[in-house]
């Protein structure tokens, strides 16, 4: 009998659940409960590690934090004081609540900012550290320009925007206002005058602006801001009502050309009418 030939070739093999993909694909074998377990602890050390790493970060802040606010190094030794004239230097410190032996980071300079703005007189500070045992303080101050007399014949002393300075007997070379509302009493309980006051105020540096503009500035010596707006010049030799205080460049423009024409008189310059009505400025002669 014949014999049956062999079919030779390759012999087909079953293919094992979990063996290889086809070809051209890259093998992927699912991963075991090892696999896992080891991602697992690997996670959970980083995490620890981040847990330590802060927790280091943590007390070397704490640490430096107290070496900087107990040091013998960072007390303060000097205090200086720059910028003021009418405010004397301890008074300033006073105020700051500054003091030598301190510790310089324990002073916010903010806050002595705002300490020190309580006074009148200051209209601006600034602090500067200079470590590590050095504080200068260093403060803008407002100027008195005008002075405001009372019933005892006291003078309140503003500046052009209206903060009471101080009160005193003494009667110093600048523009007495006339007219304010403001007493004596209201100046110790008050930083600035109140805002009837200070729209008064308003009105009387747009004059006093005009004033420069014709050169009549450095004569001033009265203002009267009651009910009209009236202007003393050269000890009460020429005086200036202005009516209100509307229309100023055309009125100042009138008492420019009066003034030049009344030089060698003595008296007051009417220019407290409706000029847009027909109104016509005069001097009347003393």
């Amino acid at each position: 009998p014949k014999m049956k030939k062999k079919k030779k070739g390759k012999k087909w093999q079953k293919k094992k659940k979990g063996s290889e993909v086809k070809k051209g694909k890259k093998s992927v074998r699912p991963k075991t409960k090892i696999n896992k377990q080891r991602e697992m602890e690997k996670r959970k050390r980083k995490k620890n590690k981040n847990k330590l790493t802060t927790l280091l970060i943590i007390v070397l802040i704490l640490a430096l934090g107290i070496f900087l606010f107990t040091s013998p190094t960072f007390k303060i030794k000097k205090i200086t004081v720059k910028g003021n004239q009418q405010v004397s230097n301890d008074k300033i410190i006073e105020m700051a609540e500054v003091k030598k032996g301190d510790n310089i980071f324990s002073q916010l300079g903010i806050v002595i900012k705002v300490k020190l703005k309580q006074h009148g007189y200051i209209e601006d500070a600034q602090i500067h550290k200079k470590y590590p045992n050095e504080i200068e303080i260093e403060v803008t101050e407002r100027k008195k320009q005008y002075k405001i007399k009372t019933e005892d014949e006291s003078y309140i002393y503003i500046d052009e925007q209206g903060y009471i300075l101080e009160t005193s007997k003494d009667k110093l070379e600048l523009p007495i206002i006339i007219g304010m509302e403001l007493t004596e009493n209201d100046a110790q309980n008050q930083k600035r005058l109140d805002q009837k006051d200070l729209d008064k105020m308003e009105n009387v540096l747009q004059i006093m602006e005009q004033c420069k503009r014709i050169g009549i500035l450095e004569k001033i010596t009265q203002i009267q801001v009651k009910d009209e707006y009236v202007i003393t010049l050269d000890s009460d030799e020429i005086k200036i009502n202005l009516g209100d205080a509307t229309n100023l460049k055309n009125r100042f423009d009138y008492v420019n050309a009066l003034l030049k024409q009344e030089k060698d008189n003595k008296g007051t310059l009417y220019v407290n009418g409706n000029l847009n009505e027909g109104f016509l400025p005069y001097f009347y002669a003393e």
